[in-house]
């Protein structure tokens, strides 16, 4: 299948080329030619093919450029013809022909060259004598070119042939001769034939190669330093060759070089004359070496010593290192005359350095300097590592200073003299006039002394130093001198460094005025010194005031810029904005205000001189900070989070700080926050807390530094729904239906919208209903009284927001909060007025779906509502009418009855004045309460008002009650035997107690008969009576623990009780009927009854008894204490 695939494939190409060839080019085969002759070439159109075209429809192109017109001619209507004369070498020889200039009819390559040129680079060379490598570089030529290398040896005339091979990266091609392919190590002669050939010719070169001339031996074996040869000036240098060169029949040739750091990377070759070789081994004297304590790098190459100088004859280089020894330093610093200063009791030294080099050892050079006295006796030594010296508190004498070099090995043989004279000997001082500096060359200019001094001058000192200081006399480095003519007052210096201090001094023999330093510094570039001299007089938040002083009055300047900009640290003086200028053209003034700067920001200030041409050098930077400011307002306050009591947001700095410490102000409605950063420059976020909920806040964020910034751009934000508070007491009436309406008020905080109240409506401990609604009030139907068991009802309301997750729902009112509700719950708004929803709960319960939900607050406090039974609540209200205005009748009636017996007078008898008030009720309370009076209190009338209330109290009751009751009657037995509840309970049953025939004195007789009393008084009392009762009220027991400052009215509850304790009566008198404890109670001599044991027995009456009084007519009047028969005889006698 796939050879039947491959014929088709080739009978379609050869059928296309039949159907494309519309023509052809002669001649047919490519065309060699060489340089500057011609050539032609024909194209030829087939005309049964061409359909209607012609030669006039055909034209040669080169590389898809139509060749010039001139060259080519119609020769007849099927063929054109291409000339091309003085051809020239070209890469891109290959020519088209083309009908209508877009159909390729043939093409053709044409190649333009030269015959093959003889090599002029053959060559040779045997590495490390073990095989030979012959490189030429071929000619170029248009025209392809090949080479064959062919070589013989002497004597032996056999011919080898070397294969040629292309150099990688290069233009060369070599041929390599190994050992075993036709390379001998001991024959000198090789012949070798190169044929070079092409279309154009041939080329045939013989070369004559001797072996032993072009041998490039190996690197030394080895290189080292005889220790012992060290010195601090020259070593002896040891080497050796490879074994194999030692029956070599050429002699080696060797190059010895050495490097110090001092060189300046300036290899110093040595003088190898003196080389000395014994067998392999060679051995040279490296003499006049010149640094001391300095480590050399020693390099050594070799080579056959042949007449082939070219440079790839050398071998590699073998290297060492040694250190020279270290000797004392060779010369004393150079000085000069007046090369001191000396200002007021100052005396500044100075003496040129000495080079590195010069210092002989590599650590520990000083300068030892000696101060003589005026008659040569020394006065003290100096040492210094600068070429500097400064001296305190100096006398107005002569000084001679002796100035050595020195280091570890001692002091320089020789010395340098300074002389000092006293100042009444000195020439007067030189004034310089003026420093300049134009393209590179310097120019100082001075005033003679005065012609009056009686030293004439004889020569001129002229000094200058670099420098990087303020300082007029500091120098960075060594200084530097020369001595001027005493007829020149000026002095050009070319090719110095950058920045110069210059000084002068006038010299009369070994006298001197010493060195006046220029006060302006010069540098290249300009005809201007620096200005030195610059200060601030004020400095605020947005401008400095700076003034400056020119030190040299006579520099040729016409103005000053002075050039300042915010940098971002002292340490680097890079500016961080663009620098600014102000231009001062006034060259007398000198000072000047920079405004509209930026508060709390470090300013570098410069100040450059300039003339007409030139612009001075910039003064050392002023560095300063303007003081601070209010900062500009924060940015960019965004809002990224809200909840029902917090807000968090987040700034960015204010774009202008102003100040190196900073906090914030969050203005929040009329509330404020602060909030304190550590980086000014920080983002802030930060959460308000305590905001209350759903409420709307208006927020802004002030900066605070040493004033308040303006409000950033306000945000209104409300925060999300919370818990609502408490709904307050609820309230109820009466509608017109008889129904019961609650109504309640909204919480005073809601928190939200509260769209819903829910409301527990319930019985004691049982929940009836519990349901959500939105108005806040609902009634309860009289029907839902007529239930079984229910007695009242309780209901209690908390108020219900909806929270959604949704952040749309959140951002809505609460208007369309709630018609978004209605939206997806329709029925919410379809409410039951009844308190129970009608019976059943609304739709409310649905929106705890879909992502929304309540949250409900405390429930309020409970309301409380009774029920009643009656079935015709009209009728019921219709009797109760009636029958509270036969009460109010009844009570009319007997109240003027009742005003007689309220008046009765009690007659106490005689018996009982011995009574102590201690043992005996002052005063009986309601509600069968005994209070007592203390008698060693000196409240009397409080006693005796408190005394009348009660007994007032007491009448007005007589004349309330009905004349069925008998209240008014009681004595105090019976009113301390009452149950303590209300009239209500006791009248629930028809209003009143029921009669019963049997009269109390009936009862109190058939009670002592039944028990048996005798007449004998009983002297004791249970003890389980008195260790459980007591006889003394437990005031704590009942709530009133009393302290020994309270009211002197004591109130004491009585205590329940069971039977009365029959009493025996001896004195003819007849006791109130009491209830007492079943226990004992002893009853005194006299026949009166303690008041103890009424106080014990109290309110302790069985329930038994207790009915039975209760239902029975009270016959008493208010009397209390004890009574006598007769009395109550009379008082039932008026009763009837």
């Amino acid at each position: 299948m796939t050879a039947k695939c491959i014929l088709l494939v080739v009978f379609w190409l050869c059928s296309l080329d039949a159907i494309l060839a519309l023509g052809w080019i002669f001649p047919k085969e490519p065309i060699y030619c060489e340089e500057n002759e011609s050539f032609r070439l024909q194209c030829m159109l087939d005309m049964t093919v061409a359909n209607g075209s012609n030669s006039s429809n055909l034209m040669f192109y080169r590389a898809d450029e139509v060749v010039p017109r001139d060259q080519v001619k119609i020769l007849n209507e099927t063929t054109i013809e291409l000339t091309v004369d003085h051809a020239v070498p070209s890469q891109d020889y290959i020519y088209v022909c083309k009908l209508n200039g877009t159909i390729g009819i043939d093409l053709r390559s044409v190649y333009i060259g030269h015959k093959p040129q003889p090599i002029k680079d053959f060559r040779c060379r045997a590495p490390s004598w073990k095989q030979m490598n012959c490189t030429f570089t071929p000619d170029p030529n248009g025209i392809s070119t090949q080479y064959e290398l062919n070589f013989k040896m002497e004597p032996v005339l056999a011919n080898y042939s070397c294969k040629l091979q292309q150099v990688p990266n290069s233009p060369l091609k070599q041929c390599i001769i190994t050992i075993g392919y036709g390379y001998r190590v001991v024959t000198e002669i090789y012949r070798f034939i190169l044929s070079a050939t092409n279309k154009l010719g041939t080329q045939v070169q013989e070369f004559e190669i001797n072996n032993f001339d072009v041998v490039v031996p190996e690197q030394p074996t080895h290189c080292s330093i005889v220790n012992s040869t060290i010195t601090s000036h020259s070593a002896v240098l040891e080497w050796g060759v490879h074994n194999k060169y030692e029956n070599f029949k050429r002699s080696l040739r060797f190059e010895v070089k050495l490097l110090s750091m001092f060189h300046n990377q300036q290899w110093q070759l040595m003088d190898t004359a003196n080389i000395h070789h014994s067998k392999n081994n060679y051995q040279m004297l490296l003499s006049q070496l010149s640094f001391a304590d300095t480590q050399y790098d020693v390099r050594i190459r070799t080579r056959t010593n042949s007449t082939v100088e070219d440079d790839d004859m050398w071998s590699n280089y073998t290297s060492c290192l040694f250190k020279t020894l270290s000797r004392q330093p060779d010369n004393p610093p150079d000085v000069a005359d007046g090369i001191f200063e000396n200002a007021n009791d100052h005396l500044f030294l100075y003496w040129r350095e000495l080079h590195e080099w010069q210092h002989n050892a590599r650590s520990g050079f000083y300068y030892n300097i000696t101060k003589l006295g005026p008659s040569g006796q020394i006065i003290e030594h100096f040492n210094r590592t600068r070429g500097m010296i400064q001296m305190r508190n100096i006398e107005n004498q002569n000084f001679t200073f002796i100035i050595h070099s020195a280091n570890g090995e001692g002091l320089s043989a020789k010395s340098s003299v300074i002389f000092v004279p006293s100042k009444q000997y000195r020439p007067e001082k030189p004034e310089v006039d003026k420093l300049l500096s134009d393209s590179g060359k310097f120019t100082l200019s001075w005033k003679r002394p005065s012609s009056r001094s009686s030293n004439p001058i004889t020569s001129y000192t002229v000094f200058w130093c670099n420098t990087t200081s303020n300082s007029p006399n500091d120098c960075h480095g060594s200084i530097n001198f020369t001595t001027v003519a005493a007829n020149r007052t000026s002095f050009e210096l070319s090719g110095a460094g950058s920045t110069l201090n210059f000084a002068v001094a006038a010299n009369n023999g070994i006298l001197s005025s010493g060195m006046v330093w220029a006060a302006c510094t010069a540098t290249h570039k300009t005809d201007i010194g620096k200005l030195k001299t610059l200060w601030i007089t004020e400095m605020l938040a947005t401008y400095i005031n700076l003034k400056w002083k020119p030190e040299c009055g006579d520099v040729a300047h016409t103005g000053y810029l002075i050039f300042y900009c915010p940098i971002s640290s002292p340490r680097t003086l890079g500016c961080k904005e663009p620098e600014m200028s102000i231009n001062v053209t006034d060259k007398s003034l000198y000072y000047t205000r920079l405004d509209n700067l930026k508060p709390y920001v470090t300013y570098k200030i410069e100040i450059a001189m300039y003339s007409e041409t030139h612009i001075g050098p910039r003064s050392e930077p002023l560095v300063n900070t303007t003081r601070e400011a209010a900062p500009s307002p924060p940015r960019n306050l965004v809002l990224r989070k809200v909840t029902n009591d917090s807000i968090t947001l987040s700034w960015k700095a204010p774009e202008h700080i102003n100040s190196g410490k900073m906090s914030y102000e969050i203005r929040y409605n009329n509330d404020t926050l602060r909030y304190h950063v550590e980086d000014p420059n920080s983002d802030v976020v930060t959460t308000v807390p305590g905001l209350n909920a759903f409420t709307i806040y208006n927020i802004s964020v002030r900066a605070l530094t040493i004033g308040y910034s303006n409000a950033s751009e306000q945000l209104t934000v409300r925060t999300r729904v919370g818990q609502p508070e408490k709904v307050a007491q609820l309230s109820s009436t009466v509608n017109g239906d008889s129904n019961l309406v609650i109504s309640w008020r909204k919480p005073s905080d809601m928190a939200g919208c509260v769209e819903f109240y829910e409301l527990k409506l319930g019985t004691g401990k049982t929940v009836i209903y519990q349901n959500k609604r939105r108005a806040n009030e609902c009634q309860l139907s009289a029907d839902k009284c007529k239930y079984a068991n229910i007695n009242s009802y309780v209901v209690s309301v908390r108020a219900a927001n909806v929270i959604s997750n949704d952040s749309k729902f959140e951002d809505l009112s609460c208007e369309e909060r709630w018609s978004e509700l209605q939206n997806r719950w329709p029925n919410l708004a379809a409410q039951s007025t009844e308190c129970d929803g009608g019976g059943k709960d609304n739709q409310a319960s649905d929106i705890t779906k879909d992502g929304f939900e309540l949250v409900f607050g405390p429930w309020s406090e409970p309301l409380s509502s009774w029920c009643t039974k009656e079935d015709n609540f009209s009728l019921k209200s219709v009797i109760s009418m009636v029958m509270l205005i036969a009460i109010c009748l009844t009570l009319i009636f007997y109240c003027f009855k009742m005003k007689h017996i309220c008046q009765v007078k009690v007659i106490i008898p005689d018996g009982l004045n011995d009574k102590s008030s201690s043992g005996k009720p002052d005063i009986l309370g309601s509600g069968g309460r005994i209070i007592f009076i203390d008698q060693s209190s000196n409240h009397a009338s409080s006693i005796g008002s408190l005394k009348k209330e009660i007994y007032g109290k007491e009448q007005n009751q007589c004349l309330l009650q009905s004349s069925s009751s008998s209240g008014c009657g009681e004595s105090v037995g019976d009113l301390s035997g009452h149950d303590q509840r209300s009239s209500l309970e006791y009248f629930s049953n028809g209003g009143a107690f029921e009669d019963d025939s049997t009269s109390f004195y009936d009862q109190e007789a058939e009670r002592q008969d039944l028990h048996g009393f005798s007449d004998e008084p009983s002297d004791m009392i249970d003890s389980q009576m008195d260790s459980a009762e007591g006889g003394v009220p437990d005031f704590e027991a009942n709530g009133e623990n009393r302290s020994p400052d309270s009211p002197i009215v004591s109130e004491v509850k009585p205590k329940p009780s069971t039977t009365a304790l029959p009493l025996t009566v001896t004195s003819g008198y007849v006791p109130a009927p009491v209830a007492v404890n079943p226990t004992r109670a002893p009853v005194s001599s006299s026949g009166y009854l303690q008041l103890s044991t009424l106080v014990n027995g109290g309110g302790m009456m069985s329930s038994d008894v207790f009915s039975k009084s209760a239902n029975a007519k009270i016959a008493a009047t208010p009397i209390s204490g004890y009574v006598t028969h007769k009395q109550l005889s009379a008082y039932g006698q008026h009763l009837n």
